[in-house]
């Protein structure tokens, strides 16, 4: 059974508003990321990688205070160098090789959620095992449909065991996208000086 981003996604963006530092002894590394369109900024922050065998999914993810982004990679069965096509995260689960994408933003007092819907993130595994890659993506957002462009790259990533037990059962994943970037307004900490955002 595989772990659908649609699920996967929105309980990123609440888990970041808990905690929001990423430890670099829990296989950080590091990831920057632009993004122009409806809304334009970049991110630089310590990075983690986390694989759920059971649903076969590698999720990286970054969180820096009131910024995040999301990647949930789909191989075919183990992690794998490979292009992983992105798709909207409620089909990217039955595309493999594919990707899900979320990008999560704190805009003139309310949150903006964004969706990847096509591109791609590449991805590179090195000798020892450590993960690298780059991302280039169109996205639209959950609310009104904007689009917005993301490119980043990503490096020095240790893939660590899933730490919340392989993300939300089939029966969670009714809450979407959009609610959870409402509920994540409530708990952004700002107090996270790992990483620096810059939106313009």
């Amino acid at each position: 059974m595989r772990l659908s981003a649609a699920a996967l996604i929105p309980g990123f963006f609440l888990a970041a508003g808990c905690n929001s530092s990423v430890n670099q002894d829990d296989g950080a590394g590091r990831l920057e990321a632009r993004w122009t369109g409806a809304d334009s900024g970049r991110l630089a922050a310590s990075t983690t990688a986390e694989w759920c065998g059971e649903r076969r999914a590698l999720e990286i993810r970054a969180v820096q205070g009131d910024t995040g982004l999301a990647m949930v990679l789909y191989p075919l069965d183990s992690i794998e160098a490979d292009t992983y096509l992105v798709s909207q995260p409620e089909a990217a689960d039955s595309l493999a090789p594919s990707a899900g994408v979320a990008l999560r933003l704190f805009s003139t007092n309310s949150v903006q959620g964004y969706q990847g819907d096509s591109g791609s993130v590449v991805l590179k595994q090195s000798s020892s095992g450590e993960l690298s890659g780059r991302l280039a993506v169109s996205a639209r957002s959950v609310v009104n449909g904007r689009p917005l462009t993301l490119t980043g790259k990503f490096q020095g990533l240790v893939v660590m065991p899933q730490s919340r037990g392989c993300g939300p059962d089939a029966a969670d994943s009714t809450e979407t996208y959009a609610d959870s970037a409402d509920t994540y307004a409530d708990s952004i900490d700002f107090d996270d000086d790992d990483a620096s955002t810059d939106v313009d």
